[in-house]
């Protein structure tokens, strides 16, 4: 049940939007969507059916109905930090987090950075945000080499000119969308749809990727390119940071065959992970998106057992 939606101010021309679902008294879940920047859809509420809960669906800055935040201030270690602005602004004393792909990014660093606010958390498809997961998404020698006719649309979208000769870098090719994705390019709104349709493909294989040319379409790939360009902001430092900081009961789910994310890297992940309250299940056939019926049911139900 719906009940009440909130801007929050979290910086200087910054505030964030803030639905609120379920029942006020009940315990507080935070729901953090992935992207970065693709924000939350109405089907998002539909993990939390029939459960007494008191969920917090957070547009993260640059997306959906949040306002403000040009590039510059979308930032990991921000979109962390609003987590824990958004808690307090409701006075939230501790609540449970989910989340997947690079909502389970945000929602892990953030429960090592702040462990004492977090209870429980459940995330699936986590995206570890460091250079071989990012050369596995982007570069040619990793999800490229299984999908080689969709990746090669995807380099070509990057590409100056109109033949491709060679297999370019992730390097280069996210140079090539940092131009393609010039707000003063004519070319801007093709790239984002081949951006997005290459992550669609290694989201929902057995699904046809759709064209979508939506201005939300255009902020989800700007907004994924920044950060990936970026490196992550470090991400991978943080990760180190906090490991071993981590007290709260935390159910990971992996796709077998997600290839977005893909088990091999999150399994070298968890060799250095001194979480001590860590489950961790694989769902055999699992694809990254929720699309897919058995990753679905199976995150409903580990979300079922935080009430």
């Amino acid at each position: 049940m719906f009940i009440r939606h909130v801007m929050v101010e979290v910086a200087n021309g910054i505030a964030l939007s803030v639905s609120q679902y379920g029942r006020v008294g009940a315990k507080p879940v935070l729901y953090l969507h992935g992207g970065p920047g693709a924000g939350c859809h109405a089907s998002d509420v539909t993990l939390f059916e029939h459960l007494d809960l008191h969920i917090f669906f957070i547009d993260q800055r640059g997306c959906g109905r949040s306002l403000g935040a040009d590039l510059a201030d979308n930032t990991l270690p921000e979109l962390v930090e609003d987590i824990e602005r958004v808690r307090q602004y409701f006075a939230i004393e501790q609540w449970a987090i989910v989340g997947g792909s690079y909502g389970a990014t945000l929602g892990w660093l953030y429960s090592g950075l702040y462990p004492n606010r977090v209870s429980e958390q459940v995330y699936w498809g986590m995206f570890l945000a460091n250079e071989a997961a990012c050369d596995w998404l982007y570069g040619p020698k990793g999800a490229a080499v299984f999908f080689p006719d969709d990746y090669h649309d995807f380099q070509l979208a990057a590409k100056t000119g109109a033949i491709l000769s060679e297999p370019m870098s992730t390097e280069d090719i996210l140079l090539g969308y940092s131009q393609r994705f010039n707000a003063d390019n004519p070319h801007r709104q093709l790239a984002a749809s081949s951006w997005n349709q290459w992550e669609q493909k290694l989201a929902s294989p057995n699904q046809i990727t759709l064209v979508d040319s939506s201005s939300a379409s255009v902020t989800l790939a700007v907004i994924e390119h920044h950060h990936a360009i970026h490196h992550y902001f470090s991400a991978a430092d943080l990760f180190q940071q906090i490991n071993g900081k981590i007290i709260a009961k935390t159910h990971l789910i992996q796709g077998e065959l997600d290839w977005v994310c893909p088990a091999h890297l999150l399994h070298d992940f968890l060799q250095q992970s001194q979480h001590h309250h860590l489950m961790v299940e694989e769902v055999k056939s699992g694809y990254h998106s929720l699309n897919d019926a058995k990753m679905l049911i199976r995150v409903m139900q580990s979300i079922a057992n935080i009430s």
